[in-house]
């Protein structure tokens, strides 16, 4: 397997502590406000952490030459195009976390990035969480494609002479 899959497999697992992480903080926060707004975000991050096991799940058994058919493909295409939204609202969380964070570093009388660490860590957890989503997103598309290509090009024994 090359190195840039097994780095997109580490992605994963990193991906995956970090939503679930995320969720744990988000569903502990759902249960001391009860909001929409932190059932979207819960919800939000499950989404992601399941999108994360299929990726390594379709990179531990299909690679290098199974395309992704059947149910798979099915849970892989509804995955992928959730992802879209999951790229809306994390933005909408980075920003709407950037804004409480000013509003409060304005008070302080200090820049945003000049508070304590422990304020800023949910807004680099979710930054992070971007990043590496991004990174699974294209991971994800080429996987499939390479997949499928790697599949074609596929002999057979019968077609070997």
């Amino acid at each position: 397997m090359p190195i840039r899959w097994k780095l997109f497999r580490v992605i994963c697992i990193l991906q995956m502590l970090a939503s679930s992480i995320l969720a744990i903080m988000a569903l502990i926060s759902l249960f001391n406000n009860i909001s929409i707004y932190t059932f979207i975000v819960v919800l939000l991050f499950v989404l992601i952490f399941m999108l994360t096991i299929l990726a390594i799940g379709i990179l531990n058994n299909n690679y290098p030459d199974v395309p992704v058919s059947g149910k798979q493909k099915t849970s892989f295409n509804r995955l992928f195009l959730l992802n879209f939204l999951f790229l809306v609202f994390l933005f909408g969380i980075i920003i709407a976390e950037y804004r409480a964070l000013d509003s409060l570093a304005t008070f302080a009388g200090r820049s945003v990035f000049g508070l304590p660490l422990k304020l800023l860590s949910y807004l680099m957890g979710n930054v992070i969480v971007l990043i590496f989503q991004f990174i699974i997103f294209y991971g994800l598309y080429h996987l499939r494609r390479e997949l499928y290509i790697n599949f074609t090009r596929k002999q057979f024994d019968f077609e070997k002479t």
